[in-house]
């Protein structure tokens, strides 16, 4: 009799442990199948989505540095000297006891068949002491000056500056040009300061792509000015 008992009360435990297992087996497989996997998604702005370079992605071109030897370039009627590259050359029809213009070489040209790029140094005398405040209101005036020029002009933000220790005011700009046949793309840079009576601009034009090539003779003409 006790035997029985004990068979029977063995088979209602191994049956209740049955059940049991399929219930958490049953649990686990559900929960498996409701895990919020949202976060792994972009559309979930909790996700920070990191973005990986493919293997073959082109590395950019670096900008050369220009390899020009310079001579001092000396203009005494405008009391002037300063660098410029040793190929460029001076542009004839310019007044040169007020205005000179350099104009790299064809054959030297960055872009070619682009822009010929272009030094231009003017002196105004205006016949009484001249300031900053002057040197910057002819800054103003000089580029609504140039906008009439080109197709398109877009000035930057006027900011201080000096040359050969004259103050005043300088600017960038972007312009465009059609001649009828091509569109030319151009930055520049143009600087105006005040010294005893004159107002003295240096002013450099180049082809877009290259402006940061061509910057480096602007730099050089800078750092190197000198009043006479």
């Amino acid at each position: 009799m006790k035997s029985s008992i004990l068979f029977a009360f063995c088979l209602v435990l191994l049956f209740s442990l049955s059940a049991l297992a399929e219930t958490v087996d049953s649990s686990i497989a559900s929960e498996e199948f409701t895990v919020d996997f949202s976060s792994l998604y972009p559309e979930n702005p909790a996700a920070t989505p990191v973005s990986v370079d493919p293997i073959d992605k082109p590395t950019p071109t670096p900008m050369p540095t220009p390899n020009y030897a310079y001579k001092i370039y000396e203009n005494s009627s405008m009391g002037i000297s300063f660098s410029i590259p040793m190929t460029w050359l001076l542009t004839p029809n310019t007044n040169q006891s007020s205005t000179v213009q350099f104009v790299e070489p064809q054959n030297e040209m960055m872009d070619a068949g682009g822009y010929q790029t272009r030094l231009t140094i003017e002196q105004v005398n205006m016949g009484v002491p001249q300031t900053v405040s002057d040197a910057r209101s002819r800054l103003e005036s000089v580029l609504e000056e140039m906008a009439n020029n080109y197709t398109t002009f877009v000035p930057g933000s006027i900011a201080s500056a000096t040359l050969g220790g004259a103050k005043g005011s300088y600017c960038y700009y972007k312009a465009e040009y059609n001649d009828g046949y091509k569109t030319y793309l151009m930055n520049g840079r143009i600087t105006i300061v005040a010294y005893n009576n004159s107002l003295y601009q240096m002013r450099i034009t180049a082809p877009r792509n290259w402006y940061s090539y061509y910057e480096n003779v602007f730099r050089r003409a800078r750092s190197t000015w000198k009043f006479q």
